[in-house]
C-alpha cells in the first residue's frame, strides 16, 4: 500500500485488515480530510464480518502519525476549527466503537494526535526508534477532555501531567515503562511481530473476541457518568451470550477432542 499523497489505504487479507495512513510530504500527518477518511476506513472494516483485527500503521519508515496537518491552522476561521473539532470527534467516536481488536504499529513518530489514535487501539506495539509525544502545550492547544482521559486511564495522572506539562519526546523504552506501549521490538522485526499477533487473534473464535473487547470496554467505562454506559454493558453482555449458542463454541469442542485445529466462522 504505497501513495504520492495524503490518503488512507486499507486492505484485507487472512481475516486482517490494515489501514495504512499516508501523507509523505508531511510526515503522515492528519489533515481534516483524512481525519474523515479514516473514520470511514474504520466503519468500512467494522462492517465486513470478514475482518477479525484490524491493524493502524504509517505509511513509510519514518512515523506512524506526526500529527496533525499544522498548515491547515494557519489561516484557521472559527468556522474551519469547528469543522476540525467535529471530525476529529467523529473519527474517536469511530475508532472506540470498533468491535474487532485493534493493533496500533508504531513506528518513527508518533505524536500529537498520533498518540490518540494509538491510545484509541487495544494494543500499541512499537519499535526500538519510536518516539511518542503530545505537544499540545507548545502549539499552545488545549488537549480535548475526551483524549486527556484515555491518556490518564492508560498511564495514570502523573506520568498523562508529565507528557501534557512538557510536551517532551519520550522514546519507546519509556513509553512502554509508563504504560503508553505494551510491547517494543527491533525495527526490523516490528512488522513480523505484528503480523503474528494479528494472525494469532484472527485464528480464534471471532464472536469471543469481539465479547472479550466487548466486556473489557465495559469494564473500562464502569462507574463513568455517562447515559451510554447501561447500553455499553448489555451489549458486552449480548455478546458474552451468543458465544454460549455459537456454532463456533461446538467447533472449539470438537476440535479439541480430535486435536486438531478449529475452523471458526464467526457463527
Amino acid at each position: 500500500m504505497t501513495a504520492t499523497g495524503p490518503t488512507i489505504r486499507t486492505a484485507v487479507q487472512g481475516g486482517v485488515g490494515t489501514i495504512e495512513i499516508s501523507n509523505p510530504a508531511r510526515h503522515n500527518a492528519l489533515s481534516v480530510p483524512m481525519m474523515s477518511e479514516l473514520a470511514a476506513a474504520l466503519q468500512a472494516l467494522d462492517a465486513d464480518r470478514q475482518v477479525r483485527v484490524v491493524v493502524l500503521r504509517g505509511a513509510g519508515e519514518d512515523s506512524f502519525v506526526s500529527g496533525v496537518d499544522i498548515s491547515e491552522f494557519v489561516e484557521r476561521t472559527d468556522e474551519s476549527r469547528r469543522v476540525a473539532d467535529a471530525t476529529a470527534n467523529s473519527l474517536f467516536t469511530r475508532l472506540s466503537k470498533v468491535s474487532a481488536p485493534v493493533i496500533a504499529r508504531i513506528h518513527g513518530y508518533c505524536l500529537g494526535v498520533g498518540v490518540a489514535v494509538a491510545l484509541g487501539a487495544d494494543l500499541r506495539y512499537a519499535d526500538t526508534r519510536a518516539f511518542l509525544a503530545i505537544p499540545a502545550a507548545r502549539l499552545g492547544v488545549g488537549y480535548p477532555l475526551a483524549q486527556t482521559a484515555g491518556l490518564v486511564q492508560t498511564v495514570g495522572p502523573a506520568a498523562a501531567g508529565d507528557l501534557l506539562f512538557t510536551g517532551r519526546r519520550v522514546p519507546a523504552a519509556v513509553a512502554l515503562s509508563m504504560g503508553l506501549v505494551d510491547r517494543v521490538v527491533e525495527p526490523e522485526r516490528l512488522g513480523e511481530v505484528v503480523d503474528e499477533l494479528a494472525a494469532t487473534i484472527a485464528g480464534n473464535a471471532p464472536l469471543s473476541v469481539r465479547a472479550a473487547k466487548a466486556a473489557i470496554r465495559a469494564v473500562r467505562r464502569a462507574g463513568e457518568a455517562d447515559p451510554e454506559i447501561d447500553g455499553i454493558r448489555r451489549h458486552a453482555e449480548e455478546e458474552i451470550e451468543r458465544c454460549a449458542t455459537s456454532a463456533d463454541l461446538r467447533e472449539g469442542a470438537h476440535a479439541f477432542l480430535e486435536k486438531r485445529a478449529p475452523r471458526f466462522t464467526g457463527r
